[in-house]
């Protein structure tokens, strides 16, 4: 079968192009990802076709120019339509390209697949238009709605990564049968337990902002008196002056794992997100995870029966946070990392559930 798979930068999709092709796909990967970094991910050199040098200027004007960005995602959508191969199955991030969409269906007859990695657009919109530092601002521009919409209407199927995220199309009213879910890996060979001495009772990684809830975050630590490790930039809230909480800034991916090391539990509050994938890399490192109900934490403990190591906030309070990390903590006293079965959280595992639904369309 022969899968074009589209996308900006890296995100999770360079994982999903490396798995299918593992499984014996046809497989190529447009994106303005060097080849040289996708190769450090995985995938093979033949797999990928770089826009990167096409579109450098374009990149470099947005840079300079933020609003002339909205056209930059317009251009790469053409660009990347004229470029690619025929194909069988394309696969492409929401919203970041229609053209291309059209393109396939009419030329190559293709089955359109989109990933969303998030909530239903207007769901999304909605709940960010509610951060207090975004308000009176459009934290979401009308050409991504709009883009975003017309890509739903475009494809034969969504992939998205958690329950919730599936909850928030059926309340905008999309059809069931088009939505496919399929839970993110983790690389296993790159997160696993470490032995070492733990300095921090929490870790959070990603930006510290009111979407990830620090608000609630810090409130917490506070209270119940933790030392809190974040990794991750500091985006629309100041980091407090605690010796209570420290911050590292980002870090490349493969280094994580030594800070996953440095704490007893992971932590993410989030008022939205789709599924993290901070959440099975902090798993996978033997951290037991503590999150709201929005962040896909569920959707791990299902797909790998690990219930016992997931605590989910039962409403988005402080009070309840709290609950659920005293109760986190307390289970790190007797954790057995030796019973964390993971195999159906790998990258491998992620890419054989997606090949089982190509089959099946």
């Amino acid at each position: 079968m022969r899968i074009n798979i589209l996308s900006p930068g890296r995100f999770y999709v360079l994982d999903l192009a490396r798995e299918l092709d593992a499984l014996g796909h046809n497989v190529r990967f447009y994106s303005y990802v060097p080849t040289k970094r996708a190769v450090k991910f995985g995938l093979r050199k033949e797999c990928s076709y770089s826009l990167f040098f096409i579109m450098l200027p374009f990149l470099c004007i947005a840079r300079l120019f933020p609003s002339v960005n909205r056209y930059v995602v317009v251009i790469q959508d053409y660009l990347t339509a004229w470029l690619m191969r025929p194909c069988d199955v394309l696969i492409a991030m929401s919203g970041s390209y229609i053209y291309s969409l059209k393109y396939a269906k009419a030329k190559f007859n293709a089955k359109i697949i989109i990933e969303r990695g998030s909530k239903h657009i207007l769901e999304q919109k909605r709940i960010l238009e509610n951060v207090p530092s975004l308000k009176g601002s459009k934290p979401v521009l009308d050409i991504h709605v709009k883009r975003e919409l017309e890509s739903y209407d475009l494809c034969d199927y969504v992939s998205i990564p958690s329950e919730h995220v599936r909850k928030s199309f059926l309340e905008r009213g999309y059809p069931e049968n088009k939505l496919f879910i399929n839970p993110f890996g983790v690389m296993l060979k790159d997160f696993y337990p470490m032995s070492k001495e733990s300095n921090y009772d929490m870790i959070m990684v990603g930006s510290w902002c009111y979407r990830k809830g620090c608000d609630l975050l810090v409130q917490a630590c506070e209270e119940l008196k933790l030392k809190l490790l974040h990794v991750g930039s500091i985006a629309d809230m100041n980091f407090p002056s605690s010796d209570c909480l420290v911050h590292v800034d980002p870090v490349d991916q493969f280094e994580l794992v030594k800070y996953y090391a440095q704490s007893k539990i992971f932590v993410l509050p989030s008022r939205e997100e789709g599924l993290a994938l901070v959440q099975p890399q902090a798993l996978a490192c033997g951290l037991p995870i503590v999150c709201s109900q929005h962040t896909g934490g569920r959707d791990i403990a299902n797909i790998t029966g690990l219930n016992q190591w997931v605590f989910e906030m039962e409403v988005y309070s402080v009070e309840a946070l709290k609950t659920e990390i005293v109760k986190a903590l307390n289970f790190c006293k007797t954790k057995n990392v030796a019973e964390l079965e993971l195999s159906n959280l790998s990258w491998k595992a992620y890419g054989m559930r997606y090949k089982s639904f190509l089959d099946k369309v």
